[in-house]
């Protein structure tokens, strides 16, 4: 039996989250306290594992079959997202900037992205999520570049955003590695190098409240 390409992105998504939830599991130690740069970027983590699988499941069960839940699961994949990108701009925050930019932050990036969850349910915009998570991804890739100078940036987070940004322009211009496989199980296949980029520099990012 053939798979096709909703097979194929099923799959990877499931492969993908593993490997995501697997990595955020081993962010949450004993030493990293609440509140911290580490705990919100294990946090955040946790929810891009999330929505691999909940992307997973639509497409493995409910797309396939045209199921009701398909129009449901689709949205609480991309309302995920959304959540995501705010605990990026928290973690990124917290490692870098102080507390009145931290602020502005907290307030831009939550405003931002309750906007974009209300768009959600109202078209059906992939792009709409996508522009905030690649935002929270900006901000990120530009507080490590500049924290490198002062030893709080990171070179394997650093990676890992570029990476990230390489896999989400393959759906773009449709490319595939080879004919039949579909460009969404090629974009997750893709991103699994930046899984391990991104535990790697989780480990570098504040264990302590910034406050304590």
């Amino acid at each position: 039996m053939m798979l096709n390409e909703l097979s194929y992105s099923a799959l990877t998504d499931v492969i993908l989250a593993c490997l995501q939830a697997f990595a955020a599991g081993l962010l949450i130690r004993p030493d990293v306290e609440k509140k911290s740069a580490a705990w919100f970027w294990a946090i955040a983590m946790t929810l891009i594992a999330t929505t691999f699988l909940l992307g997973a499941i639509d497409h493995g069960f409910f797309e396939t079959a045209r199921h009701w839940l398909h129009e449901p699961l689709k949205i609480a994949t991309r309302v995920c997202a959304a959540i995501t990108s705010i605990f990026i701009c928290i973690a990124a925050a917290l490692q870098f900037l102080g507390r009145r930019s931290r602020k502005a932050v907290y307030i831009i990036s939550t405003s931002v992205n309750a906007v974009v969850i209300t768009a959600l349910f109202l078209s059906d915009n992939f792009f709409i999520v996508m522009a905030s998570y690649s935002a929270s991804m900006l901000l990120m890739l530009g507080m490590h570049i500049n924290g490198l100078r002062k030893g709080t940036g990171s070179i394997a987070m650093i990676i890992g955003v570029v990476i990230t940004f390489i896999a989400s322009s393959l759906p773009i211009i449709g490319y595939e590695f080879f004919t039949g496989f579909g460009i969404y199980a090629t974009y997750h296949i893709a991103l699994m190098p930046a899984v391990l980029c991104f535990y790697i520099g989780g480990l570098k990012l504040n264990r302590k409240p910034i406050d304590s």
